[in-house]
């Protein structure tokens, strides 16, 4: 299925996507596309790093080592970007014909959850590096999740990895629609996003910064318990000025604090009073939807790679790996399209990985690239067929994750003085 995917997701739909989105770059021997296919063996796993992938596709490539590696830290961010929206719409056509239902969160509208992640530092490959005492830091990526559909359907590049995620606000109020709803944690909550998004007649769900004082309006109401605390409302003007506007603010006293210490969190929002604040406060919570997709990027794919330095290059990684978290939720859409609901959640993403790296080297030798062509279906519908008719055959029993009981308190461990070791075949008895 991932092949299968794979060839459909970097096809010659991707070509028009680097044609479209090409500022100065331009190609001469490697296609774009042939490099895409290389770089997305490295995040699925299939190889451990661009050498490697490099060799396996060596003939495609036609273009030395260093050609391939120039290309790859020329890849602009708008096109890196664009990978990740052109595979949101190809899994989101997918998941509607194969009749998935996405997820209401809020009845009416479209729920977005948006955060940031920097990149992990590099090693000092680069001439430029070298010399430096610090950490490199390839660079930021601010993503957008759509919660309903469980997919990446926005990314945006931060080359400068000293950039703050705020720099991102207009770009991502342009994206908006008009009764979306954006979910974001407290670095977005700034006076101006906050404007520009009730002007465009979407809506917020942001956590309140410290650094937003307001004037709060009026006295704060219970309104009742939430599955985290007791919930509160209270209107909040966002400053001083009399044109300002004015806000929900939803406060939940929680039941055990966060684990920053805090032992309640305030949440801005401009959603009509016909969403109650329980809602607003249930809704919050399901950011944390994007951290755990961010958590299976960096444990089942890869997004990241200490040797690959470049800014462009870094970026573009991670970008494929977006690609690559979006092409297995389409898997998921064909398993819950022909299992049990329960039975699919109950999966390990892990163990799903794991069998995909481990068995495809083989069936790669074994299916050559013209009868791979034959096989794969060319058109949506087909596509769609093939991956039910391949899911039905899978037995999610050998993928379930694995649930351990509650962690015991550690017993108290007298301290060896004599020794700072002691033989463990002594312990057991067996000498």
């Amino acid at each position: 299925m991932t092949r299968a995917l794979t060839q459909d997701f970097i096809g010659s739909d991707l070509q028009l996507v680097f044609d479209n989105n090409r500022e100065k770059q331009y190609e001469y021997l490697a296609t774009f596309q042939a490099v895409a296919m290389t770089v997305a063996d490295v995040a699925l796993n299939f190889s451990e790093n661009f050498n490697q992938a490099y060799k396996e596709h060596k003939e495609n490539l036609d273009v030395s080592r260093q050609s391939f590696y120039a290309k790859t830290r020329g890849i602009e961010p708008a096109v890196s970007e664009s990978l990740v929206s052109h595979a949101a719409k190809r899994t989101i056509q997918m998941q509607d014909a194969m009749g998935f239902t996405p997820w209401e969160l809020l009845p009416g509208y479209r729920c977005l959850s948006i955060d940031g992640n920097v990149l992990a530092k590099s090693d000092k490959r680069l001439k430029d590096l070298r010399d430096v005492k610090g950490a490199p830091l390839p660079g930021k990526l601010v993503a957008r999740f759509d919660l309903q559909r469980q997919v990446f359907d926005r990314a945006y590049v931060l080359l400068d990895g000293h950039a703050q995620e705020s720099t991102c606000c207009d770009r991502i109020v342009d994206d908006i629609q008009p009764n979306d709803v954006v979910i974001a944690d407290r670095h977005y909550c700034i006076v101006p996003f906050l404007n520009k998004l009730a002007q465009s007649k979407s809506f917020f769900v942001i956590r309140q910064h410290g650094r937003l004082k307001g004037v709060l309006l009026g006295k704060r109401k219970r309104i009742g318990r939430s599955s985290t605390g007791v919930v509160y409302e209270q209107a909040l003007k966002l400053s001083a000025a009399e044109d300002a506007m004015v806000v929900r603010r939803i406060t939940v006293i929680l039941d055990s604090p966060t684990r920053d210490g805090d032992e309640e969190i305030h949440v801005l929002t401009n959603l009509p009073a016909t969403v109650s604040a329980k809602d607003v406060a249930e809704v919050y919570r399901h950011r944390w939807e994007e951290e755990t997709a961010f958590n299976i990027l960096q444990m089942t794919l890869t997004c990241e790679k200490s040797g690959v330095g470049h800014p462009k290059a870094a970026t573009f990684l991670f970008c494929m790996s977006l690609l690559a978290f979006n092409l297995r939720q389409t898997i998921f859409a064909a398993l819950f399209a022909t299992h049990d609901e329960s039975e699919v959640e109950a999966i390990s993403h892990f163990h799903v990985s794991k069998n995909v790296s481990d068995k495809t080297e083989g069936m790669l030798i074994a299916i050559t690239e013209d009868e791979w062509a034959e096989l794969i279906p060319t058109t949506i519908k087909g596509l769609v067929a093939m991956l039910k008719k391949i899911a039905r055959t899978i037995d999610l029993k050998e993928y379930r994750k694995s649930v351990r009981g509650p962690k015991k308190k550690k017993p108290h461990r007298s301290r060896n003085v004599a020794s700072s070791h002691v033989s463990t075949a002594k312990l057991l008895g067996l000498t």
